[in-house]
């Protein structure tokens, strides 16, 4: 955790904020424990903040802190006047930590816990002569099996493949196919549901372990869209104009933007609850509000990025892009006639119940209604410099991910430690 923290205080950001304060000696210097706009949070923000003294005007080094605070700081760096520090309830970080680690309980590291062999499932079917039951069997070399009227597959992840199997290596002659194929989508998807693998959250392995868990997937497929996505801008650099391109730019950019606004609401959370995985991960969540703050004009936020602002971003480029065929740039205006509206008729004191009702009606009225519901796609532009800062942001991004599952290890094994000390 020193390590960590030590890295925030020679970060970029913490550097710029130490030059546009007067820091005196033996201030009191916090940092945020909430880097990212907090939009529908369930969880409230713990109380518990780093913080490190100031041992010389303008000079801040370690030990970190933790200062317990009744009121939110919603800047990521905020000093306190060292007149002003007696007033706060402060502890060593070692202490903290200690005070801590019992409280983690077993659930939170079902994230970076060992992910276990795929278990197998059934699900009955009815309705379907010769079939009463499909079956997931991992360990069977054929991909589909029809035994004692089951259909046993060996795989899940595909719907198409494994009804081609069917098809191709049972025969019709066995059971009743055309009902199968009307129950088989929903039989599947409930056999993909049902079936399980288990995590065992006591196992995370050590930082250097390749131990398969649900933050190992999330960073390995999060790396590789970043990859792709740093590959798919160079060559948009390289031609602008090719919509081909562009338009795989904002697929990449879109669907890593959905799945980090989920992974980052939830380690926000986490942290939320659990002040010591803050700890751990301070130094990444400090360098990605950095990247998000220097985006072309602030468009997700400086002194707090949105997430949601962020996504919006993308989602608009991509909607313009992709939605191109009422991609007008401007809203039209009809001048009509004088005769236009035959026979119009004004409604009066309607029923309460028929006030949906339109009050004028006229000739041409339903046409009027199917000419309301053409809309264009909102024209959101990009500035320049936006692609090449959202690499940085995916980089980053990656990099929190990375940090949560190391954070997740070092605290199993201090709780490890701990429960052997109360032995």
């Amino acid at each position: 955790m020193n390590e960590q923290f030590d890295r925030v205080l020679t970060s970029d950001a913490f550097k710029t904020w130490v030059q546009s304060e007067s820091l005196t000696t033996d201030d009191l210097v916090l940092v945020n424990n909430s880097f990212l706009f907090r939009e529908g949070r369930a969880t409230n923000k713990s109380n518990k903040y780093l913080g490190v003294v100031a041992r010389a005007p303008g000079e801040v080094s370690g030990p970190p802190c933790v200062v317990t605070i009744g009121s939110g700081i919603n800047v990521q760096f905020k000093r306190v006047a060292a007149r002003q520090v007696p007033a706060y309830e402060i502890v060593e970080l070692e202490t903290a930590v200690a005070d801590e680690v019992p409280h983690l309980g077993e659930i939170v590291f079902s994230l970076a816990g060992r992910i276990g062999d795929a278990e197998p499932a059934e699900i009955g079917l009815t309705g379907v002569r010769g079939v009463s039951a499909l079956r997931y069997v991992p360990t069977q070399s054929e991909v589909v099996v029809l035994v004692s009227n089951a259909i046993s597959l060996s795989r899940l992840d595909d719907l198409d493949a494994a009804w081609s199997a069917i098809q191709s290596d049972l025969s019709e002659e066995e059971f009743d196919r055309q009902a199968l194929g009307e129950r088989f989508e929903t039989a599947f998807q409930a056999l993909q549901e049902g079936a399980r693998r288990s995590v065992d959250p006591s196992d995370v392995g050590g930082e250097n372990d390749d131990v398969p868990s649900i933050l190992a997937s999330i960073s390995a497929r999060m790396e590789e869209q970043a990859v792709v996505y740093a590959t798919t801008l160079k060559q948009h650099r390289e031609d602008p104009d090719d919509s081909e391109i562009y338009n795989e730019l904002l697929r990449v950019a879109y669907n890593f933007a959905d799945g980090a606004r989920a992974f980052l609401a939830l380690t926000v959370g986490i942290c939320d609850l659990k002040p010591v995985v803050f700890w751990l991960t301070v130094f990444e969540q400090v360098e990605l509000a950095h990247r998000f703050a220097k985006l072309p004009f602030s468009l997700v936020g400086k002194a707090k990025p949105s997430l949601e602002r962020y996504r919006s971003v993308i989602a608009n480029a991509r909607n313009q892009a992709f939605h191109d065929v009422f991609a007008f740039d401007h809203p039209f205006r009809v001048r009509l006639a004088s005769e236009a509206l035959r026979a119009p008729e004004l409604s009066l004191f309607r029923e309460h119940n028929r006030r949906g009702d339109p009050a004028l009606t006229f000739e041409d009225r339903e046409l009027v209604e199917l000419f309301e519901s053409l809309t264009r796609t909102a024209e959101r532009p990009v500035p320049l410099g936006f692609w090449d800062g959202n690499e940085e942001v995916m980089a980053t991004v990656v990099d929190v991910v990375r940090g949560l599952r190391r954070s997740l290890i070092v605290a199993r094994a201090d709780t490890a430690a701990a429960n052997d000390d109360l032995r």
